[in-house]
């Protein structure tokens, strides 16, 4: 099992946490209208998704539970889509969602798919964990088509402390957005290609109001209720995780970023 799998195994299958980010395994993008934080993904991928382009073939990068390469389907068929992730099970749980598309385990940082095989490739909430990120931008870079575009939302850590690193490598930390950029130009996409937008206000902060009520969601499941002697394990992991999340990585988190680089 890769550290990955160990990392977020234990909330892929868990109902309260679907029910709680709606499918997803994202942070989100809050406006000051956003109720939930099913919603905030869901508008996280709105916001990404009109960063693609009308057609083409696209590639879905660590798609977690497969919501997203779902939605790619439906927009551009699937025999335009595919999808990769590291962990087997979440490819499995992706195709009992219904998804159709070519889904493979692969590494992110060292896929097999030829060069110029897409016209845009996808990676939402997850560069920071691959080994490196470095690596996997310069090889988005080599499968994209000309023209084509990388479209990410990303986290910037500045350091590691606290962190796992075999699921936060330290070569991806970095010191600021520039030097963000900067490994976007020596993966070869051109300076002026590379439109960077910081989300952190839209992001990280909504989203400690969203952890903070989410101990008493996976606790009670409704107002009073008990916990299940079934599911006890389960959401107590889940808050757990939350746990983690808090004391782990907000400390460390430089920015949130929107990404489109064109080839």
């Amino acid at each position: 099992m890769s550290q990955i799998a160990k990392a977020y195994g234990h909330v892929m299958r868990d109902p309260a946490y679907e029910q709680f980010a709606g499918g997803y395994v994202n942070y989100g993008l809050w406006t000051s209208a956003t109720k939930s934080p099913a919603e905030a993904c869901h508008h996280l991928v709105d916001t990404l998704f009109a960063k693609l382009p009308e057609r083409g073939r696209v590639l879905d990068v660590a798609f977690g539970k497969g919501v997203s390469t779902k939605r790619l389907e439906e927009r551009y068929g699937a025999e335009n889509v595919a999808g990769i992730n590291i962990d087997a099970d979440q490819v499995q749980i992706a195709r009992e969602r219904g998804v159709t598309c070519d889904l493979r385990v692969m590494d992110a940082a060292k896929p097999d798919f030829p060069s110029e095989s897409f016209d845009a490739i996808l990676c939402i909430e997850s560069a920071f964990h691959f080994q490196s990120r470095a690596q996997f931008l310069a090889e988005a870079h080599r499968m994209l088509r000309p023209s084509g575009v990388l479209v990410m939302s990303d986290i910037l850590f500045r350091t590691g402390h606290g962190l796992d690193p075999e699921v936060f490598p330290p070569e991806n930390h970095v010191s600021s957005v520039d030097e963000y950029r900067r490994a976007y130009v020596a993966a070869g996409f051109s300076p002026e290609s590379v439109a960077i937008d910081v989300s952190s206000r839209q992001q990280i902060y909504p989203l400690c109001a969203a952890v903070a009520g989410a101990f008493d969601f996976f606790r009670g499941r409704a107002p009073g209720a008990e916990p299940q002697a079934n599911g006890g394990q389960a959401f107590t992991a889940v808050e757990r995780f939350w746990a983690s999340f808090i004391v782990s990585r907000l400390v460390n988190i430089q920015e949130c970023v929107l990404v489109a680089a064109r080839k």
